[in-house]
């Protein structure tokens, strides 16, 4: 049983942990720790970076009432609105972003995402449906200072209260409101420092497009590693 949990931990660590240079989370079960290190590593060694975060932990599915009540159960928990174009946010994982990195972030970007159908109505589609029945894709951003999320920790929440009346609004109009004015963050310095890793992908990439046999292994690796990623899970537990 210790050696089968050295091994959870071991995968935890090197794999998931590390891939890609990715930090994985999965809602109720992290390593806090582990995570915090990671962050302080990157943030140590000056790596330019832009972390993605999804604070509702999954795809927002109508249809799915298992995972709506849950999120109902949660909002009641902490006396939060019940929504029902969003899920009810989790904050431990940003709020951990934003105390680690600090001053090391520019700016954080809130971006709400809706789907119009070939119908002229809003849709919120699966993979299949994106792919036929999506008219077009809309993007409301917002630019948040650093200092106005450390000093309202309620932030997130207020977030998802303002993407709920948008999405509602959305139902009707199929428009967003236009978004504030921004303030531009970016420089050429950072096309520099990205110039070299985009090279190289492109090259590494390169035998995809121009030899069939490339293509064919990299189909048949998209095909059976998760298979057997499945067969080796038992092994983790």
């Amino acid at each position: 049983k210790k050696k089968k949990k050295k091994k959870k931990q071991w995968y935890q660590r090197r794999v998931r942990g590390h891939q890609h240079g990715l930090i994985f989370v999965k809602r109720g079960d992290n390593n806090l720790d582990l995570i915090r290190k990671q962050i302080r590593e990157k943030k140590n060694k000056n790596i330019p970076m832009l972390m993605t975060l999804f604070p509702e932990g999954t795809r927002f599915n109508p249809d799915n009432a298992k995972v709506l009540e849950k999120s109902h159960a949660y909002a009641r928990s902490i006396s939060f609105p019940e929504c029902t174009r969003v899920l009810t946010p989790r904050i431990t994982g940003t709020n951990i972003f934003v105390e680690e990195l600090g001053d090391y972030l520019k700016a954080i970007f809130d971006i709400t995402v809706a789907y119009e159908g070939v119908d002229g109505k809003a849709m919120r589609p699966d993979t299949m449906e994106f792919l036929d029945s999506v008219k077009a894709v809309h993007i409301h951003f917002k630019q948040r200072s650093v200092n106005s999320v450390i000093e309202n920790e309620g932030w997130l929440y207020d977030s998802f209260k303002e993407k709920e009346e948008m999405l509602v609004e959305f139902d009707k109009t199929l428009t967003f409101p236009d978004p504030p004015d921004y303030k531009h963050i970016y420089s050429w310095s950072v096309f520099s420092e990205t110039i070299i890793p985009v090279l190289y992908t492109a090259t590494i990439c390169s035998p995809l497009i121009f030899c069939k046999q490339a293509r064919s292994l990299w189909l048949q690796t998209v095909l059976f590693v998760p298979i057997l990623q499945l067969l080796a899970k038992p092994i983790w537990k």
